[in-house]
């Protein structure tokens, strides 16, 4: 069965080299290229424009953004508070609640618990990063905790 992907990856390379060779290949790679730039300067515009926002501006869209764009870059602000009140926002992406728990405080990490977006993979994490008991409470008390961590809080040493 493997000889039989192996060929397929093979032809996948042939028809790439085909469209590589054709002259609307290169023209179709060409515009594709172009867009692919174009994505990646609005995506920098909007990355520059978000970061030189007042403070005050960013805890307001911390709270209340739905942007998750937006609010990935808040979760990795200078600001302590703009991303603890990103932590707390339940649009917050749960790979930004993941990042950001792993350098937080047992504060922060509380917060993070206690948001509904937090996977039971993150609420694993936390209980495994801190000892303190009220930040164990919130993870179990987080609607998506796994039995596993579950059972691992409550039976600790």
């Amino acid at each position: 069965m493997s000889k039989n992907f192996e060929s397929q990856f093979g032809q996948i390379d042939d028809l790439l080299n085909e469209v590589e060779q054709s002259t609307s290949g290169k023209r179709l790679l060409a515009e594709i290229d172009d867009l692919c730039g174009e994505i990646d300067t609005g995506l920098e515009t909007r990355k520059d424009e978000v970061t030189s926002w007042p403070e005050e501006r960013k805890r307001k869209e911390a709270t209340d953004s739905e942007d998750q764009f937006v609010l990935n870059l808040l979760s990795m602000d200078e600001n302590f508070n703009v991303r603890t009140l990103s932590a707390c926002n339940p649009k917050t992406p749960a790979n930004s609640l993941r990042r950001l728990a792993e350098g937080a405080n047992d504060y922060v990490k509380m917060v993070i618990a206690n948001n509904p977006n937090s996977s039971s993979d993150i609420l694993d994490r936390i209980s495994e990063l801190s000892a303190e008991q009220e930040v164990l409470d919130a993870v179990k008390g987080n609607g998506n905790i796994s039995t596993v961590t579950k059972y691992k809080i409550e039976n600790r040493m």
